[in-house]
C-alpha cells in the first residue's frame, strides 16, 4: 500500500537528507512526493523547525540544480533556489528515500508562478477584456510548454526520480473573491476563459471562433456587471456554488463548447509530457495532482474541477494516477473519493491526498485514511511532512504499521 508524505521543497530546515528519510520512514511513509518548485510563496507555520516556525516559500525557482542545456529554446531561463543553494541535496535526498525503500516522486507545477508570471505577460492568460493575469500560464502557450518540458527533460534526464507528478493542470480560472468584491459564477466563468494569439490559434484546429466566443462572453459578464455589488455582496454564500452554470451551458452553447476546447487542449498537454516521460524513462509512472470532483479546493483560488480544466474522467486514459487533493474531514473524504473513482472508470489509479496540519487532530489520522481507502483510493497520501506535528506523524507511523501487519 503506497503512504505518501508530501514537501514544500528542500523546507526541512537544518535536517539532513538522511534524516529526513529516516523520519519519513518512521511516519509509515513509502513515497515522498517532493516539489521541485513553488508557484506560490504561501505563508507555512513550521511548528517542528522552531529555527525558521514562520517562512514564506520561494517562487519560481528550482530545488534541483538545473542544465541549461536543456533550456535554450526555452524563453524563460530557470533559476536555483537562493535560500537552499546546496547542489548536492536533491540527488542526496533521492538517494537516502530509496537506501530506505521509499519511492521519489517529483511536482512540477505546469501552468501558473506567480514571480515568472508578472515577468513575462506575452506568455500568460489574456482575458476577456485583454488583461494579461499575474499568477497562470497559458498551456497553449509554446513558450510556457518549452519552459515546463524543459524541467520534465532536465529531471528525468538527470536524477532517478520514481514518478512525475504534473500540478496546476491547468488551473486556470478566477477566484471566487477579488480584493473588492464577488465574482458570480456567470462573471467568473466567462472571466476564466484564455484569449490569447496561442489560445486563437489552437481553437481554429478546433474548428472554435475565439472572437464570437469573447464578443458573447462580455454580453454575459456585462449583466453580472450591471448588478450593483451590493446587492451580489448580499447573495454571500449562495454564489459561491455553481448552481447557475448547468443552465448557463444549456442556454449558452457556445460557452460548453469552449469549455470541451480548453479540456481537449489540457489532455493534449498531458499527452505530450507523457510521451516525453515515456521516451527518457520507459514505464514511469505519470501522475497529476487534481481538485476534488465536487468540492472546491483549498488553495487561494478555491478551483472548481469543472472551471479549472480538471476531468477525472477525461484525464484518465493519459495518465496513470490521479491525487485527488482532497483537504477537508473523513466525511468528504469518503465522499470525493467515491466521486473520482467511479469517474475514472478503472482506466486510472485514483490516490486520496488529505491534510495532515490545520485543523487535522491526531486521533483523525487513521479515520481520514480508512476512509479513503473505503471510497476506494489505492493508497493515501497526506500533505505535508514539513508543515506538521511529531504527534500528526506519530499518528500516522501508527496506523501505516498496525495497517500493514493486517
Amino acid at each position: 500500500m503506497d503512504v505518501y508524505l508530501s514537501m514544500f521543497g528542500p523546507v526541512a530546515h537544518g535536517e539532513s537528507p538522511d534524516t529526513t528519510a529516516q523520519k519519513l520512514s518512521e511516519s509509515g511513509a513509502n513515497t515522498l512526493l517532493f516539489f521541485t518548485s513553488l508557484y506560490h510563496s504561501y505563508r507555512l507555520l513550521q511548528p517542528r523547525y522552531p529555527q525558521r516556525a514562520i517562512y514564506s516559500l520561494e517562487t519560481d525557482r528550482l530545488f534541483f540544480p538545473p542544465d541549461p542545456a536543456f533550456y535554450k529554446e526555452s524563453p524563460l531561463k530557470p533559476e536555483m533556489s537562493r535560500d537552499f543553494p546546496d547542489s548536492r541535496y536533491f540527488s542526496r535526498l533521492i538517494d537516502a528515500c530509496h537506501a530506505r525503500k521509499i519511492s521519489f516522486s517529483a511536482l512540477v507545477p505546469m501552468c501558473a508562478g506567480d514571480r515568472l508570471a508578472p515577468a513575462f505577460p506575452e506568455l500568460t492568460v489574456e482575458n476577456l477584456y485583454g488583461a494579461h493575469d499575474r499568477m497562470f500560464f497559458c498551456y497553449n502557450n509554446p513558450g510556457v510548454r518549452a519552459y515546463r518540458f524543459a524541467m520534465i527533460r532536465d529531471l528525468l534526464t538527470h536524477f532517478p526520480v520514481d514518478r512525475l507528478t504534473l500540478d496546476k493542470i491547468p488551473q486556470t480560472m478566477l477566484e471566487q473573491y477579488s480584493q473588492t468584491a464577488i465574482f458570480d459564477p456567470p462573471l467568473r466563468t466567462v472571466g476564466s476563459f484564455c484569449f490569447c494569439d496561442s489560445c486563437r490559434k489552437a481553437a481554429r484546429k478546433h474548428d472554435l471562433d475565439l472572437d464570437e466566443v469573447k464578443a458573447r462572453a462580455r454580453e454575459i459578464a456585462a449583466r453580472s456587471l450591471h448588478i450593483p455589488q451590493h446587492v451580489i455582496t448580499a447573495q454571500g454564500e449562495k454564489l459561491t456554488g455553481d448552481t447557475e452554470i448547468p443552465l448557463l451551458l444549456l442556454e449558452e452553447p457556445l460557452l460548453y463548447r469552449m469549455l470541451k476546447f480548453r479540456m481537449d487542449t489540457a489532455t493534449e498537454l498531458v499527452r505530450e509530457v507523457r510521451s516525453i516521460a515515456a521516451e527518457l524513462r520507459p514505464g514511469i509512472p505519470l501522475q497529476v495532482a487534481f481538485v476534488p470532483p465536487s468540492h472546491p479546493g483549498h488553495d487561494m483560488t478555491a478551483p472548481r474541477a469543472w472551471l479549472t480544466v480538471q476531468s477525472y474522467k477525461l484525464y484518465a486514459p493519459v495518465v496513470d494516477e490521479i491525487l485527488a487533493v482532497v483537504h477537508f474531514g473523513p466525511d468528504v473524504v469518503r465522499f470525493e473519493t467515491e466521486r473520482a473513482v467511479a469517474a475514472v472508470e478503472g482506466k486510472t489509479r485514483v490516490i486520496s491526498s488529505m491534510r495532515l496540519y490545520g485543523a487535522t487532530r491526531p486521533e483523525e489520522v487513521p479515520v481520514l485514511a480508512e476512509q479513503a481507502l473505503a471510497g476506494g483510493s489505492q493508497g493515501v497520501s497526506f500533505l505535508g511532512y514539513d508543515v506538521t506535528t511529531d504527534e500528526l506523524l506519530a499518528a500516522l507511523g501508527s496506523w501505516a504499521r498496525n495497517r500493514r501487519r493486517g
